[in-house]
């Protein structure tokens, strides 16, 4: 018989002291997909009921809460993004719309463990992956270490477990 991988042995043990079995997993990440499109729909009403200026005005008032000068390369780049966000609040209401909408019908796969919504959400989550990352060797701090640790939380909730072949003993079958 063959060894098993050290962190087969881990994951195992971590399952296990957590009671998670693959439900409880799933359903972990559709109650965090559900946050997250209920905080999309939020936002996308707030964009609907936002005045002419509203986003652009919020991104130079944070600046200004940081201690940033809006004037200088990136930080004005902002403001020229959130200006011309204003311009279209339709298109974004509509943007943010389809990801909450994404949001919640991956939400519905997991909770009802269809394997569909386990490959959506590994996709969906493994795309921001190699970006977190670089963003944390650029910039490392709390926060960037955070965004990351949580999506790789995720990805391990979601990643399928290997089904261990069945052994047939003489006699038992």
């Amino acid at each position: 018989m063959s060894e098993r991988h050290p962190l087969r042995e881990a994951n195992d043990g971590i399952e296990q002291v957590l009671h998670l079995d693959s439900r409880r997993k799933l359903r972990i990440v559709a109650a965090i997909d559900v946050v997250k499109g209920s905080a999309a729909v939020a936002a996308g009403l707030g964009l609907l009921r936002a005045n002419a200026h509203a986003l652009e005005n919020g991104g130079a008032s944070l600046l200004r809460a940081f201690d940033i000068d809006p004037s200088m390369g990136l930080p004005r780049q902002l403001l020229m993004l959130l200006h011309a966000a204003d311009a279209k609040h339709g298109l974004l209401t509509l943007v943010v719309g389809l990801y909450a909408l994404l949001r919640f019908v991956e939400a519905y796969g997991l909770w009802f463990q269809r394997n569909w919504a386990r490959w959506l959400g590994i996709a969906t989550v493994g795309v921001y992956v190699p970006f977190e990352l670089a963003y944390l060797l650029r910039d490392p701090g709390w926060t960037s270490v955070s965004v990351l640790a949580i999506n790789l939380i995720v990805l391990w909730l979601l990643w399928p477990r290997r089904i261990s072949p069945i052994s047939i003993e003489p006699g038992n079958a």
